[in-house]
């Protein structure tokens, strides 16, 4: 997933208006950022799959994408958001764990319970739909967009450019559809 995420921060967003949208935003894409990194030292191993999609092979990312590290990561991210309040930390946390269950749908069981687990998780939608998982992701992200628009819509402290942030999504999801990817 990738969209998805950010979709998934508008609904906590949503639900939790006192969470902070950039901290959401950021929130969910922790595991991402800590991945890079841990690519560039060789902690984590990433590998290039030309032909079959969705074009490259996550080896090894226990560190940043498994089970338990994904919960530790929720953790401390929470907790830099401790002195907003308890709600407030909450969502920053159930942000960045929202990562790990929507890639859980999408990935092949690459996703470790803990670093260095013999069990892998993942249902492996890039693979045995490499053109249908879109459209799964695409209905995660309407199901949360519509969340996001209609408690914006009640609660009136939040969604100002509601449909701005529509357009941006949807252009963001059309970017990485399957089929541009192939150009």
């Amino acid at each position: 997933m990738y969209v998805a995420h950010f979709a998934a921060a508008l609904a906590i967003k949503a639900r939790i208006p006192k969470a902070p949208t950039l901290g959401l935003l950021l929130g969910v894409g922790v595991l991402d950022l800590l991945f890079g990194p841990l690519v560039l030292v060789g902690i984590e191993r990433v590998s290039l799959t030309p032909g079959v999609s969705p074009g490259f092979s996550l080896d090894y990312i226990d560190w940043s994408h498994s089970f338990t590290t994904s919960l530790l990561w929720a953790v401390a991210y929470a907790l830099v958001f401790w002195r907003s309040g308890r709600i407030v930390a909450l969502a920053m946390g159930a942000a960045v764990f929202s990562h790990f269950v929507l890639d859980m749908v999408v990935h092949s069981p690459d996703l470790a319970l803990w670093p260095g687990a013999d069990t892998h998780l993942g249902l492996g939608l890039w693979r045995t739909f490499p053109t249908g998982w879109w459209f799964v992701e695409l209905g995660v992200i309407i199901t949360a967009f519509a969340y996001y628009w209609r408690r914006s819509r009640f609660h009136g402290t939040f969604g100002g450019r509601v449909w701005g942030v529509a357009a941006v999504l949807g252009v963001l999801h059309v970017i990485n559809s399957p089929w541009l990817s192939m150009f």
